[in-house]
């Protein structure tokens, strides 16, 4: 049997790991471009998190349950769900989850406050605008019992934060784009604290003078080899100055100088064998 080639081993701990879930039909019937989902995975990358698994689910019952409890059964530290969290009557992410996890809905008074007092700003800014606390206004702070509200400084749906066991903290945010990243940079980051910690991530982007992968896939699988807490990726991208082939090396941990270090020997060693095949390097982009 052929000896199988190494691979990516990133050296993330799995207590990094964490698991995305975009909730919404409107995804899956091509209504709407779930930008959300491409947003969390390069800001939790940034914090030095492994993002193991994204996927869309519907708005039913089973699909959430069973997307949710299967990603518990494999114990990320952090589930994040975008979506559903809304006044009607599918957006159902709560009492699936409470469903699912066996527990009661109970109406949070924290919650509630944060919905109440969005309704008030709104009512006294817009004209003939009712602040009244509606059924359908009062079913966003139903919450699964244990959940912790995250205050959403731009709509009126709060985020939630709910601790599975020692091992999984589920977070739940809104689908609106705006009121996601607002939630996460500013009332979530107590808990990505306190689940993930602190944590880098680098990036260095070869940009090569022509292009072939096919002529330089046996040299980064080799560079791949050795280096294999480093993902080594060739791409082609459309920069300011036209098409070009790039690879890209990444690495992501709770050492920063050691990340740097690393980064640093591999980029030289794939200088040198790119350079050995007559490809020129016109810069190396950092991020």
């Amino acid at each position: 049997m052929p000896k199988m080639q190494e691979s990516f081993k990133p050296s993330v701990s799995p207590d990094k790991h964490v698991e995305l879930f975009a909730i919404g039909n409107e995804l899956l019937v091509g209504q709407v471009l779930d930008t959300n989902t491409h947003w969390l995975i390069r800001s939790l990358t940034a914090l030095g998190a492994h993002v193991r698994r994204a996927h869309l689910l519907r708005d039913e019952y089973d699909e959430i349950a069973d997307g949710i409890g299967a990603a518990i059964r494999r114990a990320p530290r952090l589930i994040i769900t975008t979506g559903g969290l809304g006044p009607t009557d599918d957006d159902l992410t709560f009492r699936a989850v409470a469903l699912m996890l066996g527990l009661p809905l109970i109406e949070d008074p924290i919650a509630l406050d944060m919905v109440r007092r969005r309704y008030e700003h709104l009512a006294s800014i817009r004209p003939n605008f009712s602040a009244e606390l509606n059924a359908a206004r009062r079913k966003m702070a139903l919450f699964p019992q244990g959940g912790r509200p995250l205050a959403n400084p731009s709509g009126a749906a709060p985020g939630l934060a709910l601790e599975i066991n020692p091992q999984t903290t589920l977070v739940c945010l809104p689908g609106v784009p705006a009121e996601m990243k607002d939630i996460f940079n500013t009332s979530l980051q107590p808990i990505l604290q306190s689940a993930i910690g602190a944590g880098s991530h680098l990036e260095h982007t070869i940009v090569l003078d022509h292009g072939d992968e096919s002529r330089i896939a046996e040299i980064l699988q080799k560079i791949q080899a050795s280096h294999p807490t480093v993902y080594v990726k060739s791409r082609g991208q459309a920069l300011e100055d036209g098409p070009h082939l790039t690879v890209v090396l990444s690495h992501a941990g709770n050492d920063p100088q050691f990340i740097r270090q690393e980064l640093a020997v591999t980029e030289q060693e794939a200088i040198r064998a790119l350079s050995s095949l007559g490809y020129g390097v016109l810069r190396i982009m950092e991020s």
